[in-house]
């Protein structure tokens, strides 16, 4: 793979997309991600007796980057190594399908790859809510969400996902603290929908954030959560992630 003029080439798109409760949301998902131009293959994993993908994503089907991938239900861990294997290029970029990338962020990402060295780029996120609405900032100063990975495909078949229903990226965090090499792009580059009814609802990260979406959503206290929100962010952006004394 090469760079061109008009960015790098070299990035292959993990969707995942195994419940029915991204349905609503999977069409935003695929239009960001095939609206980057670094992007060259995307692999949309869905579950293999899944019967509304293609009404879903009707605009899309005859791009060629795009490959279904049909799998049984496993953790998203697990289905991201099976997705891997289908993967051709140097990097890989990971997608939850009801989350929505930002404009550029690949290119982004990518440029602070090349410029440092580094085997992984990580990147900020809005919270926003099932409309698609920032509703805060996040601050993602210890760990940055799956969906803004950008990695090393190599890396990742070194060091795959084990088989964790919901904590997947936090074991894979720690077990390569000193194999690889990461960075911070404190910038928000993703959207991260907060909803009910998904697989890390029940985690105690997962209830802050719909904690502050739903106060935020609360008329007038909506953009001073946004406005806090920004500036807690903004005094802790840093180029490299802050490592927890303790993790779980």
């Amino acid at each position: 793979m090469h760079k061109t003029t008009e960015g790098f080439q070299d990035v292959a798109a993990i969707i995942t997309a195994m419940t029915d409760g991204e349905q609503l949301f999977l069409f935003d998902t695929i239009n960001a991600v095939l609206s980057d131009d670094n992007i060259s293959q995307v692999v949309l994993c869905i579950e293999e007796n899944n019967s509304w993908v293609n009404e879903v994503i009707s605009d899309f089907l005859l791009d060629p980057r795009l490959q279904i991938v049909r799998l049984p239900m496993m953790s998203a861990g697990l289905v991201r190594n099976r997705a891997l294997e289908s993967v051709k290029t140097d990097w890989v970029a990971y997608c939850d399908g009801d989350d929505v990338w930002c404009p550029e962020k690949t290119l982004i990402q990518r440029t602070i790859a090349r410029d440092t060295g580094c085997d992984f780029v990580g990147a900020d996120h809005y919270l926003v809510d099932e409309e698609t609405t920032v509703r805060a900032f996040a601050l993602a100063r210890n760990i940055p969400m799956p969906s803004s990975w950008l990695v090393k495909a190599d890396v990742m078949r070194q060091h795959p996902f084990t088989d964790s229903p919901v904590i997947e990226d936090g074991d894979w965090w720690i077990r390569t603290r000193e194999q690889v090499s990461k960075v911070r792009c404190p910038k928000p580059l993703i959207k991260y929908r907060v909803r009910g009814g998904s697989v890390s609802s029940a985690t105690p990260s997962k209830r802050r954030k719909m904690l502050i979406v739903k106060v935020a959503k609360v008329p007038i206290v909506g953009s001073s959560v946004l406005l806090l929100t920004y500036f807690a962010w903004l005094l802790t952006r840093k180029k490299k992630y802050v490592w927890l004394p303790a993790w779980g």
